[in-house]
């Protein structure tokens, strides 16, 4: 006879290494759909406090008024944000993931960095000051935090450093890392369980 109901398996439970090594491999491929993953770039936050941002729209739009957001860059009244890569170092490995983030520039700084950008010489600017403007982590991370903004050279997307004492990720991200567990709990909290779903297929 046979079984019209069937208990699921569950997945096997991996290694901490394996799941490092899938957090941060560039093309990691499903087991149980064939899907490739980009884990260790496909965390992207939106701005703090913004539930419902509106579509990304190209570059050009912030030269008009009102609310903006593209690919690279947001106004929210008077608030001016650069979208910004946070590395955090995967103990165990040579590795990294990246958390794209949003960062708060000065109106000067802002509108120097879209123009080097523009020309592909952003890096020639060096660190400037910018204000963490995702939570992170997203349960109980602070609303604001102090870091620097770090340009890179060809208009890529900038990396930023957090600066501020008493930000949760501060050790992490300047000294000793994450292990793969904490970061797919981070992963977890920043809504990105669909992708943990894959990673431990």
């Amino acid at each position: 006879m046979l079984k019209l109901f069937r208990r699921s398996k569950a997945p096997k439970p991996i290694s901490e290494a394996e799941l490092a090594r899938r957090l941060t491999a560039p093309g990691y491929r499903c087991a149980c759909c064939g899907e490739v993953w980009d884990a260790a770039n496909a965390v992207r936050l939106r701005p703090f406090g913004w539930a419902h941002p509106p579509a990304p729209l190209p570059d050009e739009a912030l030269d008009g008024s009102g609310d903006v957001v593209t690919e690279r860059y947001a106004r929210r009244g008077r608030d001016l944000l650069v979208r910004a890569k946070l590395p955090i170092p995967v103990r165990g490995t040579d590795e990294h993931v990246f958390l794209q983030v949003w960062a708060n520039l000065s109106t000067g700084d802002f509108a120097r960095f879209r123009s080097a950008q523009g020309r592909g010489d952003a890096d020639r600017l060096g660190d400037l000051f910018a204000w963490l403007y995702s939570r992170v982590p997203a349960a109980s991370g602070p609303v604001l935090s102090k870091g620097v903004i770090v340009p890179v050279a060809g208009g890529g997307m900038p990396v930023y450093w957090i600066t501020d004492p008493k930000h949760p990720l501060l050790a992490a991200q300047q000294d000793g890392g994450l292990t793969a567990p904490e970061i797919a709990a981070l992963y977890e909290d920043l809504g990105a369980g669909e992708l943990l779903r894959h990673l431990r297929a």
